[in-house]
């Protein structure tokens, strides 16, 4: 399963949702200060705390563990086959799956594509913005979406509209069947994000 979260980190990173930050920056705030982001360390941290956590973070957790399972699936076998030995970081899953586009299934095809297709979106749309506000943030782990995102009133309106696309892609449903929102912060897939 750690090889299923690869690709779906990069995905959910691109796509806004990798930082459950609004509902649960209170819990994490009470539950897990001093934890590092990265490496699911955050949303291991919830679930080892799950008791304590808020309703409104467990509905978070919940959504984001839905999208990791759609953003996902489509590409867990190429992964395990063509980029098992990749090291994690900097788009490296990413980047191996592209270079073996030709091979993996089709799926998982159109997953990279459309992931790659938002990320220069985002890119082309937040660029002279993450430059002015987010200059000397390091990349990676969702932390220049954070920057922008805490910048939201001050960002040109392009940057604002793909913001708040991305927003309603996450928020619109899905017809891949994952989770509830009742569901535990317990499963398969915020195990895998935990290692």
């Amino acid at each position: 399963m750690k090889t299923f979260a690869r690709i779906v980190s990069i995905a959910l990173i691109v796509l806004g949702v990798a930082n459950a930050d609004d509902a649960c920056r209170t819990d994490v705030e009470k539950l897990c200060a001093g934890i590092p982001q990265g490496g699911g360390r955050i949303l291991s941290c919830l679930k080892a705390n799950e008791a304590k956590v808020s309703p409104a973070c467990k509905q978070e957790v919940s959504a984001f563990v839905k999208k990791v399972r759609e953003f996902g699936a489509p590409c867990q076998a190429d992964v395990n086959q063509f980029c098992g030995d990749v090291t994690m970081g900097g788009g490296a899953i990413l980047k191996c799956l592209a270079s073996n586009s030709a091979k993996i299934s089709p799926g998982c095809q159109t997953v990279v594509k459309r992931v790659e297709e938002k990320s220069g979106e985002f890119r082309k749309a937040c660029a002279d913005d993450a430059l002015r506000f987010c200059q000397g943030i390091p990349k990676g782990h969702g932390r220049i979406l954070a920057c922008l995102k805490s910048k939201n009133a001050e960002l040109t309106p392009t940057c604002q509209a793909m913001m708040q696309s991305l927003a309603a892609l996450m928020a619109a449903p899905t017809a891949t069947p994952a989770t509830t929102a009742s569901a535990p912060l317990a499963t398969p897939a915020t195990s895998a994000l935990a290692k």
